[in-house]
């Protein structure tokens, strides 16, 4: 009997409660329902609003594209440009310079491994390809694969008269490798005298210091290039410095 009467009392409270509850929903579905629909308009949109159909590529623009790509990985060579490494650097120089002269071959080409026809040149002592190279704007700067500058390869062969084109075209004297050595440097290493004569007389600084912080008279030093050590010596190489920085 007492729980028919709790019941019978606490109906009309349960009731409101109820109601409540109902109207409290309410908002949160209609918001839901509203939040689903903008969800859909932008998962599904209009054909109005979708964008433009891309024109077709045209074939340069497919090529400075490629090109662009290129600067981030492997280098893409146009066929012309490739048989010139080729060439280069399998020493067919007479191939090379008519690659260049007829075909029109991108002086700054370079391969995968870094390799350039300039330094490739400059090393085998080839004076016309280089010429022609640095007439059609090869940059001088640019390292090969070994490291070193068209300057710094053409010295540590021994390469006089290329060193002597490249001091007189204005290239910088005094650049590193990614070994740290000047022409200078590297063909004091290497005891090349006329090298040294040709690098001095360009008015390349004789105390310059490597990355090492060594003139190239410590490095002829160390290498025991007594001749180098002697010509060095003999145009101003400070005796008294040498080792010591």
């Amino acid at each position: 009997m007492h729980l028919k009467r709790a019941l019978t009392v606490a109906g009309p409270a349960v009731a409101a409660l109820l109601a409540l509850l109902g109207q409290l929903a309410a908002p949160t579905s209609a918001y839901a329902q509203d939040e689903d629909r903008a969800l859909s308009s932008l998962a599904r949109p209009s054909a109005a609003a979708s964008a433009p159909r891309a024109a077709p590529e045209e074939p340069q623009q497919r090529e400075r594209r490629l090109r662009s790509v290129g600067s981030f990985g492997p280098p893409v060579l146009r066929e012309t440009d490739a048989a010139l490494l080729a060439s280069a650097r399998t020493g067919r120089w007479g191939e090379a310079l008519k690659l260049l002269k007829e075909r029109k071959a991108n002086a700054n080409a370079q391969d995968a491994i870094g390799g350039n026809a300039l330094v490739l040149a400059a090393r085998a002592g080839q004076d016309e390809l280089v010429r022609e190279l640095l007439k059609r704007g090869a940059n001088t700067e640019r390292l090969g694969e070994d490291g070193f500058s068209a300057l710094g390869a053409a010295a540590f062969a021994g390469q006089r008269s290329t060193v002597r084109l490249l001091a007189r075209a204005g290239v910088d004297l005094e650049r590193l490798g990614s070994s740290g050595q000047t022409a200078l440097h590297l063909a004091s290493s290497t005891g090349h005298i006329d090298v040294i004569g040709e690098l001095l007389r360009a008015r390349m600084g004789i105390e310059t210091l490597n990355r090492q912080r060594e003139t190239a008279l410590d490095v002829a030093a160390a290498a025991n290039q007594q001749d180098a050590m002697d010509l060095l010596i003999k145009a101003g190489a400070n005796l008294v410095l040498a080792g010591r920085r």
